[in-house]
């Protein structure tokens, strides 16, 4: 009897060995070092678990630790990225904006840089930013009610020229009030997610006013208001994307409607798939379909058209700073070429790609 119980207890405790050693190799295989090291071995793509066939991840900016040096950010707000596929950083607490070329490991300051303030030169609290086919750079300069634009390989010597709002925070036409989001069509006309007048404002190029294409009549949850919108984003048609923040959902607004479509979230606040938690941030590809930065859900939601679901795409696994996870994810931009995601992930001080 003795015998018989000894050599259970033997295969229970070797069951529970090979268990802990299975999980300790997977959780090894998807891992990422705690200390954001920033060589190169730490920075390469990792293979994560997620719901779709966004499977690989790495950091390419920050990720070492909030600072203000070249290798750091300090909760980033905001991502854009070009034909090249280089990345362009709201670095929100840093008042700058910074470029990381592909397989860089320290980024470089392409507007602001010199302190927080309302002078041609400086930005406070940036939120967003955009560029243009040329390189030139558009920024949601939050705290200064003002989008700046910066010329193409610039630095932190050049001055920013103000092309939207930028005297006082007001509601009147030629007037922001903290504006979060910014996006170009292809004529470079600007439109700005003018968060505190509940609107997104359209600014041709050299207008001395903008022109309401969304919102605009009043804090609310009808078809025709917006309630915080955080972001905005256009499809090849010249479809206008809202990141609704406080009415959890994406309004789409077509040409000169007077009215928008949800087609993502709007069935309140939670975290299933048909819903969003604080939709800060969006980016739409060529196939329509929406990318929706999940603030308080710590992921990002795709929506193909017509459809009443999201697919987690990235994060989603509880806030974090594991390679598979994000922590308070603020804006996303989508690759021309690939469609890989990039995610300004705020609370990891850093920005995520996500790609197959």
């Amino acid at each position: 009897m003795g015998g018989s119980r000894r050599m259970r207890r033997g295969l229970l405790l070797g069951v529970v060995a090979l268990a802990i050693l299975l999980v300790v190799g997977v959780a090894a295989r998807v891992a990422v070092d705690r200390n954001h090291s920033t060589d190169k071995a730490s920075r390469r793509g990792l293979l994560v678990e997620t719901v779709s066939e966004y499977k690989n991840v790495e950091t390419v900016a920050g990720g070492s630790g909030r600072g203000s040096v070249a290798t750091k950010l300090d909760y980033p707000r905001g991502v854009a990225v070009d034909a090249d596929d280089k990345v362009y950083v709201a670095d929100t607490a840093n008042n700058r904006v910074q470029l990381w070329v592909p397989g860089a490991t320290e980024g470089v300051t392409v507007a602001g840089g010199n302190g927080k303030g309302s002078e041609p030169n400086q930005l406070d609290s940036p939120r967003d930013v955009a560029v243009d086919a040329s390189g030139n750079i558009y920024i949601a300069d939050w705290n200064n009610h003002r989008v700046q634009k910066w010329v193409a390989r610039c630095s932190s010597a050049c001055s920013g020229v103000t092309v939207a709002g930028g005297t006082v925070p007001g509601s009147a036409a030629n007037l922001l009030q903290y504006p979060t989001g910014v996006a170009l069509d292809a004529a470079r006309n600007l439109y700005v997610a003018d968060t505190a007048n509940n609107r997104v404002q359209k600014w041709v190029p050299n207008a001395t006013s903008g022109v309401t294409v969304a919102g605009g009549n009043g804090q609310g949850a009808a078809a025709n208001q917006l309630n915080t919108p955080s972001g905005v984003a256009l499809d090849i048609a010249g479809n206008i994307y809202v990141a609704d923040a406080a009415n959890y959902r994406v309004q789409k607004w077509a040409l000169n409607a007077t009215s928008g479509v949800t087609v993502a979230g709007g069935n309140g606040y939670g975290s299933n798939a048909n819903q969003l938690s604080a939709a800060n941030g969006v980016a739409v590809d060529e196939a329509q379909n929406v990318y929706v930065a999940d603030y308080n859900n710590n992921r990002v939601q795709r929506w193909a058209p017509n459809t009443t679901s999201g697919v987690q795409v990235a994060g989603g696994t509880a806030y974090g700073s594991a390679a598979n996870q994000l922590n308070f994810p603020s804006k996303v931009a989508v690759s021309i070429l690939d469609k890989n995601l990039y995610v300004a992930d705020y609370g990891n001080h850093r920005v995520q790609k996500w790609s197959p």
